[in-house]
């Protein structure tokens, strides 16, 4: 019998990817890896990313996102709707924003909304009880896809420099890819750090980023968020969800609104119905969307 396995390269691909492997049944779980030499030779591989799609060799696939579904290039083949996945057998598809986009490209292939299977762990969590509020910041890495990719550090690094936070405690955080130089910059300030955003959501009361699907984990867990924005976000470009649509918390422009913005997020929340109607437009099945996923994965394998 063919087995299912998993090959997730990096660390957010795992998040992603091990609560659907662990609700398949045993007897069809093959290996999850982070090496595409493992793989069992005849094996249906869950992947969430096309760098991973890549590694399979002729293997059939299924296709994860590992994210909530932001879209920045419609023919790159990283993002939804992308091209060269026709190996892909069924697209799971974490939001209808999402399934549309793959439907569009790839109209002969299964496909199923399953949500964020990561969620499942993080919603668990108990709400944190600091004494002095935590307010987590964190950056994605600077990929040049498009300018709302690029990371929004340079253009608040000198404020973080400034900030004293008397009624609240720093805590800091990154995109895995850009973790071990952002920590020297958190180091030198003396601020404590969190590596995995599992631990930005036991410990932290306000999320601040720039773009990364962090923002709408963070939102789900009905915390506030803000959301930072660089002076090369362009705002007549729309690729959905972070830019410009079902935005999940305050925008902060320049650097010197963060104080404003933070004070309102622990003091007046004033974006918990904007951030509710995002999340549930981004987040079908929460709570239990790595057995919904592993039920799609299921019919498809056969």
């Amino acid at each position: 019998m063919t087995v299912i396995d998993v090959l997730a390269t990096e660390p957010h691909y795992r998040e992603h990817l091990r609560p659907v492997f662990d609700a398949l049944p045993a007897d069809v779980r093959g290996t999850f890896t982070d090496n595409p030499e493992r793989l069992n030779r005849a094996s249906l591989v869950l992947v969430c990313s096309w760098k991973d799609y890549n590694q399979t060799g002729k293997r059939p696939v299924v296709f994860f996102e590992h994210g909530s579904g932001y879209t920045y290039n419609k023919t790159h083949k990283s993002y939804a709707g992308g091209p060269g996945r026709e190996r892909t057998l069924l697209f799971a598809n974490v939001n209808a924003i999402v399934d549309a986009r793959n439907r569009e490209t790839y109209p002969e292939k299964l496909h199923a909304i399953v949500g964020s299977p990561k969620l499942d762990a993080l919603l668990k969590l108990p709400a944190p009880r600091n004494d002095t509020p935590v307010v987590a910041f964190s950056w994605h890495w600077n990929c040049h896809v498009a300018p709302e990719t690029r990371t929004a550090l340079p253009h608040y690094r000198r404020a973080l420099k400034t900030l004293t936070p008397a009624a609240w405690t720093p805590l800091g955080h990154s995109h895995p890819r850009t973790w071990e130089t952002i920590a020297r910059m958190y180091r030198a300030m003396r601020w404590e750090t969190a590596r995995t955003f599992h631990e930005v959501a036991q410990r932290a009361d306000v999320y601040i980023c720039d773009t990364s699907s962090t923002l709408y984990e963070f939102a789900a867990l009905g915390r506030p968020v803000i959301v930072l924005n660089a002076p090369w976000y362009r705002r007549d470009v729309h690729h959905g969800l972070r830019f410009w649509e079902h935005m999940p918390g305050i925008q902060v422009d320049h650097p010197d609104e963060l104080h404003a913005a933070i004070d309102i997020a622990l003091n007046r929340d004033t974006w918990a119905d904007a951030r509710r109607a995002a999340v549930q437009h981004v987040y079908p099945h929460l709570g239990n969307a790595a057995q919904v996923a592993a039920e799609a994965v299921l019919a498809a394998h056969g």
